[in-house]
């Protein structure tokens, strides 16, 4: 790593080229680890390339982009691979309300959607509109006739098809970017596969209300500093069916934010239930109190609407946001009394996740399968690790 005295994409002298090539290879070439070299502007802009052996010499191989994350998401592109969009006249309000640098952010950008229901649906609408040129979606389940008070683009006619083909048929005529592509998976995230796709991501959008797919994503938010923007609904009803209350948030889990897991979307022993079945066997959860089972499918299409916009609008404050501007914090919004709140908490002291920042594939998820697999651990381990949680938080009390 060194810095040079001009901002922006830098390039490389001939002394830099000898410097890394000539002089720091040698251990790279002696451990068997790879080469990455960084070049810092004076604006903060990063430069990286991969230095990868062939034969007896090492051949550089740059980089398309370099991501900072962090408070937010800084981005800087080398012109030349990655080629910012032309200006598009359909694209002329957007631009002008955030800028063409910002523009130029958001139209290079690779954005994966995990889960495409009711707010997913939404979200990947408000992607295509504001001109993202590349989205991947993964979910693996079907629409059905229950769906169709809540899904964007869904009609009776599409009950039996998956959702992530609806939705991508659907983004093609939405879309504003000129060279739009969309990554339609038909699966879990937590199938090997699809894993890897996601990790192509520049930020990840959890749609999703299963504890074992939100591990997932905090997993990667954290080994691997790729943000994940989270949404959750809560409905509570007083008897006679009348609501009581509704609350939705948003939150960004990654390097500087609160996990999910230390904010209270799921814990450890539901990560387990979940793997050994006991989640989707009534018998087995009658009785038990816990948000992700007392709460699932709870929702209609306004609820929907609203925790779609905080999350667009999340990543957008991501990428246009300036030094000054407040740290993100998580938002939070109360029904019944019409109230916003704001929260920015840190993880617990002891937090798992946070020991494993950028240690990218050296901390791999232990529970990713192939897509043929269906193995679940024995109903034991539920049992333990729900022992294991309740000592976690008497201890972090």
């Amino acid at each position: 790593m060194h810095s040079h005295l001009s901002p922006g994409w830098q390039g490389m002298s001939a002394v830099d080229v000898v410097a890394e090539r000539d002089r720091i290879a040698p251990p790279a070439r002696a451990t068997g680890l790879p080469l990455v070299g960084l070049t810092l502007g004076t604006d903060g802009s990063w430069s990286a390339r991969f230095w990868l052996r062939s034969k007896r010499e090492f051949q550089r191989r740059w980089c398309e982009k370099v991501r900072v994350a962090g408070d937010g998401l800084r981005l800087t592109w080398d012109d030349k691979l990655r080629p910012p969009p032309e200006r598009r006249p359909m694209l002329r309000r957007t631009i002008d309300t955030w800028g063409k640098r910002a523009q130029e952010d958001l139209g290079r950008l690779r954005v994966g959607i995990v889960g495409l229901g009711s707010v997913g649906c939404m979200v990947a609408e408000a992607l295509a509109r504001i001109g993202v040129p590349q989205v991947v979606l993964i979910d693996a389940d079907r629409v059905e006739e229950h769906n169709l008070d809540r899904l964007l683009y869904a009609g009776l006619e599409d009950v039996g098809v998956h959702k992530v083909e609806l939705v991508a048929r659907h983004l093609k005529r939405s879309a504003t970017a000129a060279d739009f592509r969309v990554d339609a998976r038909i699966g879990w995230i937590q199938e090997r596969p699809h894993f890897l796709a996601a990790l192509d991501c520049d930020i990840l959008f959890a749609a999703v209300d299963r504890p074992l797919p939100k591990d997932v994503l905090n997993h990667i938010a954290y080994a691997h500093c790729i943000p994940v923007v989270f949404g959750g609904i809560f409905v509570a009803r007083k008897a006679g069916g009348r609501l009581g209350q509704a609350a939705w948030s948003a939150v960004v889990a990654g390097p500087g934010h609160r996990c999910l897991r230390c904010d209270g979307q799921y814990t450890s022993s539901d990560v387990v239930m979940e793997r050994d079945g006991s989640l989707d066997d009534p018998s087995y959860v009658h009785g038990e109190r816990h948000s992700d089972r007392e709460r699932r499918n709870e929702n209609v299409f306004p609820f929907s609407a609203n925790v779609a916009s905080y999350m667009v609008l999340e990543m957008i404050r991501q990428i246009v946001r300036e030094e000054w501007w407040p740290a993100t914090a998580k938002l939070h919004y109360s029904f019944v009394p019409n109230r916003m709140s704001t929260a920015r908490e840190r993880c617990h002291p002891h937090c798992s996740f946070k020991r494993i920042t950028a240690a990218g594939d050296s901390a791999p998820y232990p529970f990713i399968v192939d897509p043929a697999r269906t193995e679940r651990l024995p109903r034991k381990y539920g049992l333990i690790m729900r022992l294991v949680e309740w000592i976690r938080r008497m201890v972090s009390r």
